[in-house]
């Protein structure tokens, strides 16, 4: 198994920039994940203003950093619909200190009956999305929407799958299933914690790795990263970051 990301989600407007800098030049393998949508970041919002202070910060530190959008709500709809909000384009023209896109990676985070998509419109327009905003999805797959991105691997859209049963509940799933697509980034997130990453990952790397097949995966935690008032707590994301890292040099050695 190839582990790529190691994702922190749910930094935001309560995370101190400075110390979330530090934790992921720290750790390679980590990748932040931010949350935004119509309700959580209208234009000129707390959530707005800080993305623009970070992404001002590591440019001016000089320091990179893997940064995903997780686009959900509103805006994902209309991402579905063939339309492209403002707030959200002004987000993904940002750039990083080499002058390439910050968000490298953009989440959509959509479910078939419980928001305003059509799996036929969504069918059509998404390819013609990413093919305007040049940008690599991740699709967040379920039950309810596993048919459409089935749909959408045969037109050849450029995604990542991510495995996220509970849809951001952080509920730990009873078992860690076999990749969606072969050839595709998948995903694992619901119920990861510090304690559990490791135990977590073994299961991950079956699943990954069964036969001749070497899956590439990666994990992506939220609530199990948060503190008692909800946010990202960085002590928590920093033994989530270090427990996932040793794993993975230990499952790298050479067997004795």
């Amino acid at each position: 198994m190839i582990l790529q990301y190691v994702t922190v989600s749910g930094p935001n407007e309560f995370t101190d920039i400075k110390g979330l800098a530090e934790l992921m030049t720290e750790f390679k393998l980590g990748e932040i994940g931010i949350q935004v949508s119509d309700k959580q970041s209208p234009a000129g919002g707390a959530r707005i203003e800080w993305i623009h202070e970070l992404v001002s910060y590591l440019r001016a530190s000089n320091t990179p950093m893997n940064a995903a959008l997780h686009v959900n709500l509103g805006w994902v709809e209309a991402l579905c619909h063939g339309r492209v909000d403002d707030t959200l384009k002004e987000l993904l023209e940002l750039t990083d200190m080499y002058r390439q896109p910050f968000f490298k990676r953009v989440q959509l985070n959509f479910k078939i009956g419980r928001d305003n998509v059509q799996e036929d419109e969504a069918n059509v327009m998404l390819p013609l999305i990413q093919h305007i905003l040049k940008r690599h999805f991740i699709l967040s797959h379920n039950e309810s929407n596993r048919c459409l991105i089935a749909k959408l691997y045969l037109q050849d859209l450029k995604f990542d799958c991510l495995f996220d049963a509970s849809f951001g509940q952080g509920v730990l799933p009873e078992e860690r299933p076999w990749p969606a697509f072969n050839d595709l980034l998948q995903g694992y997130a619901g119920g990861l914690t510090p304690d559990n990453v490791s135990s977590e990952l073994d299961k991950i790397a079956k699943a990954a790795t069964i036969g001749s097949h070497v899956g590439r995966v990666y994990i992506d935690a939220q609530k199990g990263l948060e503190d008692e008032n909800g946010h990202l707590s960085l002590e928590k994301a920093h033994a989530y970051l270090e427990n996932a890292t040793a794993w993975y040099r230990n499952y790298l050695m050479p067997k004795q």
